[in-house]
């Protein structure tokens, strides 16, 4: 992949990161318990993403990958202030 591509990928990653950030922020405030309701987020996501196969990178890296992906998302969720 060459600089360009990966700039590419970085930037499409942070404008996705930043639309679920704001989307998520949003929709907790207007929850009557918003703090629950990202705990239930976090939750299912986390529960989510054990299940998920990452069949595309080689068997030994599976694990390590779901966990640096569910250890990034847990930072994700934790970090939205209402």
């Amino acid at each position: 992949m060459d600089d360009e591509a990966i700039e590419d990928l970085i930037a499409e990653l942070a404008s996705l990161n930043t639309l679920a950030m704001t989307a998520l922020q949003a929709i907790a405030k207007t929850q009557t318990d918003p703090k629950a309701f990202l705990a239930k987020v976090l939750e299912d996501g986390s529960a989510a993403m054990e299940k998920t196969n990452y069949y595309s990178l080689p068997k030994e890296r599976r694990a390590i990958v779901a966990e640096k992906a569910k250890a990034r998302f847990a930072d994700a969720i934790t970090s939205i202030r209402l």
